[in-house]
């Protein structure tokens, strides 16, 4: 499973603009048979986030829709209004692949996203896939309803592991959170004695209140 994510950010003073700007930008995926959502950062950035995500079965049909949407008048005619808007700040962009374990379906979360970066320390790579599966099962039990766990390529995590933790809405969060709390300090306390990875940045991210899902 392939994951890919545009990430823009608003010019202070043109909220409508840049709004209508990444809705179009998502209408064009979604015609062109991409299954493609938007997310916002509520927490973890410094500035507000709009995320334009997407997902894959695989490379190839990644590649395919790529390049129908790259042949494809009306998706240039809106990216490059993007690209001369005064209201967009692009902010990142990369493709990440979802390990085996993680990928139980190709698709997108539709609620709230806890997203977590990691580096693994040299040698220590293998330790960290083995702590993400055991932090899974853990974070499955106290409700979460997805997990996800990807490698990314390009933009400002590269290299890095990414770790998903998603919801139904901000209340599911919550209360995951306070279940598992005892149980994920246990956890991390354990692991903090041989760290096999360093944390990069901890997102969260919710449904647009004003852009189309």
């Amino acid at each position: 499973m392939i994951f890919a994510s545009n990430i823009f950010a608003a010019q202070p003073g043109h909220a409508d603009e840049f709004t209508g700007l990444m809705g179009s930008m998502l209408g064009v995926m979604l015609e062109h048979d991409v299954q493609a959502g938007i997310k916002v950062s509520v927490s973890g950035t410094d500035t507000t986030e709009v995320l334009i995500n997407s997902v894959f079965p695989n490379m190839s049909a990644y590649a395919d829709a790529t390049a129908r949407m790259r042949s494809s008048e009306k998706w240039v005619q809106t990216y490059m209004s993007i690209g001369n808007s005064a209201a967009t700040i692009p902010v990142d962009s990369f493709i990440a692949e979802v390990m085996p374990g993680f990928d139980d379906a190709p698709s997108l979360s539709e609620g709230v996203i806890m997203a977590n970066m990691w580096k693994a320390h040299p040698g220590r790579l293998a330790d960290l896939k083995a702590g993400m599966a055991i932090a899974k099962e853990m974070h499955m039990g106290h409700g979460a309803s997805a997990v996800r766990a990807y490698q990314i390529y390009g933009g400002r995590y590269n290299g890095c592991y990414g770790y998903n933790v998603s919801f139904a809405d901000m209340a599911a969060m919550g209360a995951w959170w306070d279940s598992g709390r005892e149980d994920n300090d246990k956890f991390f306390d354990e692991a903090g004695k041989n760290p096999s990875a360093e944390i990069q940045a901890q997102i969260i991210m919710d449904n647009p209140a004003v852009i189309g899902k």
